[in-house]
């Protein structure tokens, strides 16, 4: 298996300029590599989807034990390097094209394993969210300031939207933080692996009235939660939603758990149900 370094040489002698726009850092500590190999628990001809295979790093690790891999990415001359590299690997499927526009939810693979471009791992979290399930373990790398809020406690500073949406049906885990210096160019932050599995149940109807109330509290931290949703969505007695839901009517978003959101979503579709109201953007 090639090394991590070899590898960046590689693509450096052929004259490859890394990104900061795209967010292109590569890994160059087989060490961090391996970590993040064990915290995916290959099973032989298991398939996989990887977002931002880069250099192929991780991809060679990932092909090495026996995985089958979808790997997605964006960069024409990393595509042509990747062809070169890997292109004669039968269990290697390379989709040339933006992973926030590709429908990744039409691939075969059941779980993400990847180093995360930086400038799409949160919209893409927020996007496989809603997929209710569809991956059910996810072996990530992202910004160290991403895995805080991932794993962020209800009324805490790093406390957000996208840790009120994961939580609500993933187990989500720090494995390791990985030092700024494992990558090169060396970005400004540190990293982390993060493993991500799906606990359930899916939400069903429950999810798109989960996620308008979680977004329209978030809009403003500092407003109480009730002042926040009447704001989003005026015409509503959000102080008696919240009443019947448990939540202390001067709450703010922030300092809710993600099993206090779905009983305040739970409570709205039960008034949508008797029409009373309907909850929309």
């Amino acid at each position: 298996m090639k090394s991590c370094v070899s590898l960046y040489r590689m693509l450096r002698e052929k004259g490859f300029s890394p990104s900061k726009k795209l967010g292109q850092n590569f890994l160059v500590d087989d060490n961090i590599r391996e970590i993040i190999l064990e915290a995916s628990r290959l099973a032989p001809g298991e398939k996989i989807l990887e977002v931002g295979p880069g250099n192929g790093a991780l991809t060679v690790g990932l092909l090495t034990r026996g995985a089958e891999v979808w790997a997605v990415e964006k960069d024409t001359q990393l595509c042509r390097f990747l062809r070169e590299l890997l292109g004669n690997h039968s269990t290697f499927h390379l989709i040339e094209g933006d992973a926030m526009k590709i429908p990744l939810e039409n691939l075969p693979p059941e779980k993400l394993v990847a180093n995360l471009p930086y400038n799409i791992t949160s919209p893409l979290l927020y996007r496989l969210w809603e997929k209710e399930g569809r991956y059910q373990k996810m072996a990530i790398m992202v910004q160290w300031e991403v895995a805080q809020r991932l794993t962020a406690l209800p009324g805490t500073k790093d406390y957000s939207l996208l840790t009120v949406l994961l939580t609500s049906t993933h187990e989500v885990k720090v494995v390791h933080r990985v030092s700024r210096h494992c990558f090169r160019p060396v970005p400004e932050v540190d990293s982390a692996i993060v493993k991500i599995q799906w606990r359930g149940p899916a939400m069903g109807p429950l999810k798109e009235t989960y996620k308008i109330l979680a977004e329209a509290g978030f809009q403003h931290r500092r407003k109480t939660l009730a002042n926040s949703l009447k704001k989003a969505i005026p015409g509503k007695d959000w102080e008696e939603l919240l009443e019947k839901a448990g939540i202390p009517p001067k709450a703010r978003a922030q300092e809710l758990s993600p099993e206090e959101w779905i009983a305040l979503a739970r409570e709205a579709n039960s008034l949508a149900r008797s029409s009373r109201f309907k909850v929309q953007r």
